[in-house]
This record gives structure tokens, C-alpha cells and sequence, in this order.
């Protein structure tokens, strides 16, 4: 007897994202449904906003890593703004109600889960029983990660060395070309890059990896502060070589050239970079992994999923890493673990593809890590 496909409501934040939810849930194949969180259609507003009424104390923490502080002060401006996004909340609301009353759906599907409507919905959606599965970027180049815990810092990858060294690979060779990301406006031209240098890549400073994973270092100018006041401790012919996230909408012109031994590259070639550097000082980027794999030792700063002894040098203070910095040859990097840990990763967590150019694995592996998630198996 053929088993009922599962049901699976796509909490979609964008018509592009309505159009890949779509399209996942006819080839995994998944019973789906596609909810926009714009237009959700009708349902019981009452139901809707006395739920959110009963949970107002929870409205701060949704809001907060995506909204200025001063627009929810304790004045009316910021009475009102907090009014007006719970409106929209419950607004959103209401069409989850109607669909899990109508429908039953099993399983509350997100991208990141961030937003402040998503975790609204994610907080309701496990009040009503749902299972969620969060949908993000994966770690490698041309991957995305399917997760029922989380992700990022939150996922549920084991973080444990043991755990990979234990791990048989099946041979494959990780591709080691990274994707390349056109900055949003033009960036100048390369430098000559010295010889003996810590890569140092900012982050977009409003993500949640920093707003949230990054307990000592909460912005890149406090990033660039850091370095500062560990420059000395690198080796009298070392430097640190620090390059802004292309895609961010926020720059920093004001920090160049303010320290001889920091030098910024936002013109050069990313995996040239790490490649030419000694080792790779990052809060929590992905770009750690993908140091990892192209062979570079890595300092983390903040919470990273791939915090994991052996694997990467952890700093959790400035003692730390100028302890660390000092020595940069020293810096640890196990070669098996490496392999173990990246081959796992692509063999056995992450789905092959990006949305919208992917291959028949994509749906496939997709539909495996879901039935993986529904049935509580773990790694």
C-alpha cells in the first residue's frame, strides 16, 4: 500500500521564494502547500489576535534583530510600530489557523527562520504540533541545508571530532572552487597582497550570525577593534588582511588605511585569499568551512556549528587570540579530520543544488532529509 505523501505548508517571505517552494513540493514530492506570508489569505482574526495578545511579552524578541532599537522605544512612536508589526503578525496568523484547521498539514517548512513573522509562525506552529524544518545556505559552494532543529549555530550537526573521524567517506573529492559573490557597488582595485598575512573576512553586519551567535563580537567595527588591539601580537612580518562582505549593504571606508599592519582587499579574489594566507580569523562565516576545505587553519570568534575541538582554534576573548596570533604556523589544522568532517557534510547533511539551478538530486536528497527529520532519526 502506497504511504501518504506528507503534508508540508511552505511559509514563503517573497514571490521568489513562492515560486521555489512551489516547485520543490511537486518534485520531492511533498503534499504542499505554498502560504505567502504578505497575502495569507483570510482566517480567524479573533483566534489570530488573541493568541498574539497572550504572547505580547514574546513581540520584543521577534522584532529585535530586525528592526532599529529606536523605533521600538517606550515612547508612542515606538508603541505604535510595535502595534502596527504585530498587526502584520496577526495578519499572517490568520492564514496559518485557516490552513492548519482545513488541512492538517504536518509540517511547517521556512527558509532561515529569522524574519519576525516566521518566528511567530515557528513559535505557533509547535504550539499546534507541527514539526518545522528550516531551509538555509548550505556550508560548501552550491548547497543548501534542510534542518529540523535550526540553523547555522542552531542546526543539530554533531560537534563532536570523534563523531567524523569515525566516519567513512566514500571517496568523493569536495569541490574546492568557491562561489564567487559581485560586490553591490564597485570596490576599487586589487591590492598587492604582502607575504605573510591572517585573512580576515567581515560578515553583513545586521545577520543573525552576528546579532545572535557572536556573544564578544557584536559588529564588524568591534571586529576591526579586535584586530587592533591584537595586531601586536603577530610576528614583526605578518599582517592581517581584512575584506568586506561583498553583498552587505553596509561599508566601512572610515577603518582603511587607520593601521599600517591592517590592510583591506575588497577587490581581490576571495579564495585567493585564504589560499595565500597563513590562516583564517572569521566570527562564524561559512568562509571558515570553506578555509577548511581548501586547506587553512581557522580562528573562530563567535558561535559556530563548526566550533569543534581539533577541527578549528576557538578565541572566546582578546587573551585568547593573541595567544593564538602569535604563532600563526602553529595554528592547528588535522588534514583526516578535515576530510572527514567536509565529506560528511556533502554526503550525508547537505543537499546538492541551489534553487533555481539544480539537478534531479536536489528534490531527491531534499525528500530524504525531510522523511529523515519526520521520523526523529538522528546522526
Amino acid at each position: 500500500m502506497t504511504q501518504p505523501l506528507p503534508r508540508v505548508l511552505f511559509l514563503a517571505m517573497s514571490r521568489n521564494q513562492e515560486k521555489h517552494f512551489r516547485a520543490l513540493a511537486e518534485q520531492m514530492p511533498v503534499d504542499g502547500r505554498v502560504i505567502n506570508a504578505k497575502h495569507p489569505g483570510r482566517g480567524p482574526w479573533l483566534t489570530a489576535l488573541g493568541w498574539l495578545w497572550r504572547r505580547r511579552d514574546q513581540l520584543p524578541g521577534w522584532l529585535r534583530f530586525r528592526v532599529s532599537k529606536g523605533q521600538l522605544n517606550d515612547g508612542a512612536h515606538g508603541r505604535w510600530f510595535r502595534f502596527g508589526l504585530g498587526l502584520r503578525i496577526a495578519h499572517l496568523m490568520t492564514g496559518l489557523m485557516r490552513q492548519v484547521r482545513d488541512w492538517q498539514p504536518q509540517v511547517l517548512f521556512v527558509l532561515n527562520g529569522a524574519h519576525y513573522k516566521q518566528q511567530a509562525a515557528i513559535s505557533w506552529a509547535r504550539e499546534a504540533g507541527l514539526k518545522v524544518t528550516y531551509l538555509e545556505l548550505g556550508f560548501l559552494p552550491n548547497t543548501m541545508a534542510l534542518d529540523g532543529a535550526g540553523v547555522n549555530y542552531a542546526n543539530s550537526i554533531p560537534r563532536q571530532a570523534a563523531f567524523y573521524r569515525n566516519y567513512s567517506p566514500r571517496g568523493e573529492v569536495a569541490d574546492a572552487t568557491l562561489v564567487r559573490r559581485p560586490p553591490r557597488k564597485p570596490v576599487g582595485e586589487p591590492i598587492e597582497l604582502p607575504a605573510r598575512y591572517l585573512f580576515v573576512p567581515f560578515q553583513v553586519y545586521d545577520d543573525t550570525q552576528i546579532l545572535i551567535h557572536s556573544p564578544w563580537v557584536p559588529s564588524m567595527e568591534a571586529l576591526y577593534q579586535a584586530l587592533v588591539e591584537t595586531v601586536d601580537a603577530l610576528p614583526d612580518d605578518c599582517v592581517y588582511v581584512v575584506k568586506e562582505h561583498p553583498t552587505s549593504q553596509k561599508a566601512y571606508p572610515e577603518l582603511h588605511g587607520r593601521h599600517p599592519r591592517i590592510l583591506f582587499a575588497n577587490a581581490n579574489d576571495t579564495q585567493q585569499l585564504i589560499e595565500r594566507s597563513l590562516g583564517v580569523i572569521t566570527v562564524n562565516s561559512t568562509v571558515g568551512i570553506e578555509s577548511l576545505l581548501l586547506g587553512l587553519p581557522v580562528i573562530t570568534l563567535g558561535n559556530a556549528c563548526y566550533n569543534i575541538e581539533e577541527l578549528v582554534a576557538h578565541a572566546n576573548n582578546l587573551d585568547t587570540l593573541r595567544g593564538l596570533v602569535s604563532d600563526p604556523q602553529a595554528l592547528p589544522f588535522d588534514d583526516a579530520l578535515v576530510r572527514h568532517f567536509v565529506a560528511w557534510l556533502r554526503e550525508q547533511y547537505l543537499v546538492p543544488g541551489r534553487w533555481p539551478e539544480y539537478g534531479p538530486d536536489y528534490p531527491r536528497r531534499m525528500r530524504e532529509r525531510l522523511d529523515q527529520i519526520l521520523s526523529g532519526e538522528s546522526f
